[in-house]
């Protein structure tokens, strides 16, 4: 993958073209239909994407652009902590420097506050935003799922790899999927088998994660059209709270994905396209 320099960090990214687009990485001016912009939750990796969402979308005709946030690797892990509000600054960067805005710009947990951040502060480069698990505001859970997981990055902890992939597992694949052990082995052994994040990447993204709170009233603001994607099984982002997001933002949308867990996109992508190829095209 190619990188940049945005925001004073370098980022790995890909830009994957319909046919007979420009592969050049570059345009002089936004192409039909406008570019998608995934935006990556904690620790995750840019090519989960390209299992799930970019064939398709890339099959109806955008360019669909994909990039390491800072802290995971091959991008760049300054030191921490990170803010959501810098993480915004880097996507911003990414865009601008690619030349290919305003785009169509749809995020996932840390993806979806980096997206409805940069949606308020940069409003020119993003055409519409899309939060998938999203929140405005913190809770006592969340707050002590942030705060003990940026504890064990600043200690070094690292759980075993089969350990860490079904506790993961648990907590963000549905209850039905969890059921169903044709869908849940291959899982596993993929989670297992990835890399380990660790490093000033992993505390910097926590940081960023416990620090994001109270930002409903600030949402008010946003004025690009917007969707809110919330999965009915989510228990690390709630529905609920999801819902008081597409409330704050003027005319947001708000559509709740039965059946699925906090990686939606990742766990059935087939429910979750027609929500975004329905959104981009002003259905």
């Amino acid at each position: 993958m190619p990188d940049l320099t945005a925001n004073g960090v370098r980022l790995s990214y890909q830009v994957d073209w319909p046919d007979g687009a420009d592969g050049t990485g570059r345009a002089s001016r936004p192409p039909e239909p406008a570019p998608v912009v995934l935006v990556c939750g904690t620790g995750q990796p840019a090519i989960s994407w390209q299992f799930t969402l970019v064939p398709a979308l890339v099959a109806a005709g955008h360019p669909v652009v994909t990039f390491d946030n800072r802290g995971v690797e091959p991008s760049e892990a300054t030191p921490p902590p990170y803010s959501v509000a810098q993480l915004a600054g880097d996507a911003a960067g990414l865009i601008e420097t690619l030349g290919l805005g305003p785009c169509w710009v749809a995020g996932l947990s840390l993806g979806a506050l980096i997206t409805q951040e940069l949606a308020l502060a940069r409003p020119e480069l993003v055409r519409g935003a899309v939060m998938m698990g999203t929140v405005g505001r913190t809770n006592v859970t969340l707050r002590a799922w942030a705060g003990a997981q940026l504890a064990a990055a600043r200690a070094g902890v690292v759980l075993p790899p089969e350990l860490d992939a079904v506790t993961v597992a648990m907590q963000v694949i549905s209850p039905p999927h969890q059921l169903d052990d044709a869908f849940m082995a291959p899982w596993l052994e993929l989670m297992a088998a990835a890399p380990v994040w660790d490093g000033p990447g992993r505390e910097g993204q926590y940081a960023a994660d416990l620090a994001y709170d109270d930002r409903l009233e600030a949402l008010g603001g946003v004025g690009v059209p917007s969707l809110v994607v919330a999965f009915e099984h989510d228990i690390v982002t709630p529905p609920a709270l999801g819902r008081e997001v597409a409330v704050a933002i003027p005319g947001a949308r708000y559509v709740e994905i039965a059946g699925l867990g906090h990686l939606g996109p990742m766990e059935d992508p087939e429910a979750v396209l027609p929500v975004l190829l329905d959104f981009f095209t002003g259905g």
